[in-house]
């Protein structure tokens, strides 16, 4: 989660380290831990709308955030443009005014996952292989068509017909969780073997700058073989450490909604992007800057106190006679 953060905001400086652009698999680690809880949990369900009613919330949490966001940018922005136009356009996917893109992925996938897991469950490797042929060839399209790709929508659509791979990985990991499959010597050997010719690999091709992933190319992937283990065990090693501290058990609360952590990691970018406006380091516009910041607290705060309370129906003020 802390890492998603970090992703969330380290592009918001003007001039981003190299570094950050040639070890950044947070997102890619996200989706395949999120693909990870699908197949651990939902996978053997029988039923499987709550997944439907989680895409739903998914969506509506990004437009109430991006909509009122690109309604500042339109009014109060650079580039001034009519306010319905910019409305219309967040709607049908052709704008991305915040930094919680794969929202939009998330949302549409569990939306398609009551139709998903079925067959995965049925015809597992079956799936797996269409799954990854599905990335290679869209992957193929993104490094001979990278001119064409200019509208969002169709970005968006070439991402996440790429991104469901890694959601599949993770489905397939958390399934063989389930079954006590997974940790083990073969695990750890298949990790140290990825990291090992993935980064021989890079290596080779003089590791090439890899920030742009949306959609992905092959040097990405490429990247990934060997960043994903390489975080993996950085994670597993650090909370080992920590794993008493305080301040783990807050990250760990936070994280027990990632719906709300997403949108609390686009607060500290704003904020981020509010600091570097006020100190003179960032060229962005002060009112469109105040308006995001606003919104996505307002947001965040009114979806945590609802997750605190309103789930519990308990009601907010309560009989004297029942005290």
């Amino acid at each position: 989660m802390l890492f998603v953060f970090y992703h969330h905001t380290a592009n918001v400086f003007p001039d981003s380290v190299d570094l950050f652009t040639k070890f950044n698999p947070f997102a890619e680690l996200f989706i395949v831990i999120s693909g990870f809880m699908v197949g651990y949990v939902y996978l053997h369900k029988e039923q499987h709308g709550e997944l439907v009613v989680r895409g739903l919330k998914v969506l509506a949490a990004y437009f109430v955030i991006s909509v009122p966001v690109a309604i500042g940018m339109a009014v109060l922005g650079k580039k001034r443009e009519p306010v319905g136009e910019a409305i219309f356009d967040v709607l049908t996917f052709q704008s991305e005014p915040t930094a919680i893109t794969i929202l939009k992925f998330y949302g549409l996938m569990f939306l398609l996952l009551p139709l998903i897991l079925p067959l995965f469950k049925r015809h597992r490797g079956l799936m797996l292989a269409l799954s990854a042929a599905i990335f290679v060839l869209c992957t193929w399209f993104a490094n001979t068509r990278d001119p064409a790709l200019e509208n969002p929508a169709a970005i968006l659509l070439l991402f996440s017909l790429q991104a469901q791979l890694f959601l599949m990985l993770g489905t397939w990991l958390g399934d063989l969780h389930r079954r006590n499959r997974l940790i083990g010597p073969r695990f750890y050997a298949i990790m140290l073997a990825l990291f090992v010719f993935g980064l021989v690999l890079d290596g080779c091709l003089g590791f090439p700058s890899n920030g742009e992933k949306y959609p992905y190319r092959f040097d990405k992937l490429v990247n990934l073989l060997w960043t994903l283990p390489l975080l993996l065990a950085l994670l597993w090693a650090l909370f080992a450490a920590t794993r008493q501290w305080a301040a783990v058990a807050l990250v760990l609360n936070v994280g027990q909604n990632s719906l709300i952590a997403f949108l609390g990691s686009e607060v500290v970018r704003q904020s981020v992007k509010l600091a570097l406006l006020l100190g003179g380091v960032h060229p962005q516009v002060y009112g469109q800057t105040m308006m995001g910041l606003f919104d996505v607290v307002l947001v965040t705060a009114v979806l945590w106190l609802y997750r605190a309370h309103g789930l519990q129906r308990h009601p907010v003020l309560h009989p004297l006679g029942g005290r």
